[in-house]
């Protein structure tokens, strides 16, 4: 992760346990990703193993994108509330 923001200088390291909401955050991401795909599973007769199987399959690649997301949206969420 870079150590600030390339156009407007905003830093990124901020104090220990900052990116805390942020895995929040990630947990909401990944259900709007697997809930639809376990549901569209469960509605074509799959097995529960065969849901968490074909959900874990498709959000396990989008990890690191539910990582990198997941805190940018957190610096904005916290840039919206405390500009300063």
């Amino acid at each position: 992760m870079r150590e600030s923001c390339s156009v407007c200088g905003l830093p990124f390291y901020r104090e220990q346990g900052y990116f805390v909401g942020a895995m929040y955050i990630s947990y909401f991401l990944a259900g709007l990703i697997g809930v639809p795909i376990a549901l569209a599973l469960f509605l074509a007769g799959i097995e529960p193993v065969g849901m968490v199987a074909g959900a874990a399959a498709v959000l396990f690649p989008l990890t690191p994108w539910l990582f990198q997301y997941s805190r940018i949206l957190w610096l904005h969420f916290d840039h919206y509330f405390d500009p300063a």
